[in-house]
């Protein structure tokens, strides 16, 4: 019939009884869709199994926006970031013996572990009667940057030692890998390291700390030495052995 509205009706369901669910179409627009666009309806869960629950979210999504008549008092719920609870886990404190044997200006320092003691001792020794029985050759060590070797130190025994810079003039800056202290040397009080006593045999034995959660402050009152700013020791002298580490030289490159 001319001007007559064209109606369609799209059954989804139906039961026994002749009752149905379905969508009402009128002039291809989905009545549905447009009572929830003009805010004249609202969106039903079950919409969540058909075809048109898209277009009816995003219909009703907009009306919101405009909050118009049923959506006229709506007030958007702030969305809660959900943070997750972690379980704390309890502190597992895993102490050992160590030997202090550097403390650097900022605060760093070096330990050797008290268990291995014993074999550093032991590999300074045989080191030392190896050195002994066969004296290296003065000027036969050429040193670059990153190589392991035994240096001289001021009392006249030979420590495992690295290379850390070479300087011209005869100025080689080298760090004593079992003990953390540094000094530089002319290459004359330097040699290679037999590989029986190699990091590989024993690693290195001093180990770097840092204490947490504290910056050194940069007060010049002090004289550039932090160590009396720490105002106690960090142990108690009486309760350990002197651990075998080399003095400071006063006259360092001589």
């Amino acid at each position: 019939i001319p001007g007559t509205p064209q109606v369609e009706v799209e059954v989804e369901s139906m039961d026994k009884a002749g009752n149905f669910i379905g969508w009402l179409h009128i002039e291809g627009v989905n009545l549905s869709v447009a009572l929830v666009e003009q805010a004249l309806s609202r969106v039903h869960f079950t919409a969540e199994r058909s075809p048109y629950c898209k277009a009816l979210l995003a219909a009703q999504d907009a009306a919101k926006q405009r909050k118009e008549k049923v959506w006229s008092h709506y007030e958007e719920t702030p969305v809660e970031e959900v943070v997750p609870v972690l379980e704390e886990k309890e502190r597992t404190a895993n102490y050992k013996p160590v030997f202090v044997t550097e403390i650097t200006d900022d605060l760093h320092f070096y330990v050797q572990d008290v268990e291995t003691g014993a074999q550093l001792e032991k590999l300074m020794e045989n080191m030392r009667a190896e050195v002994g029985a066969h004296p290296p050759v003065e000027g036969s060590f050429a040193p670059r940057r990153g190589d392991f070797c035994i240096a001289k130190f001021v009392d006249g025994e030979w420590y495992r030692a690295r290379v850390e810079k070479v300087e011209s003039g005869g100025k080689v800056h080298i760090f004593y890998i079992d003990y953390g202290n540094k000094e530089t040397l002319p290459p004359s009080r330097l040699a290679p390291l037999p590989p029986a006593f190699s990091p590989r045999v024993l690693p290195p034995q001093a180990t770097e700390y840092t204490f947490a959660f504290i910056q050194v402050p940069q007060d010049v009152s002090t004289g550039g030495s932090r160590e009396p700013q720490l105002g106690l020791p960090l142990w108690p002298p009486e309760t350990l052995p002197e651990p075998q580490v080399p003095p400071v030289d006063p006259n360092p490159g001589t």
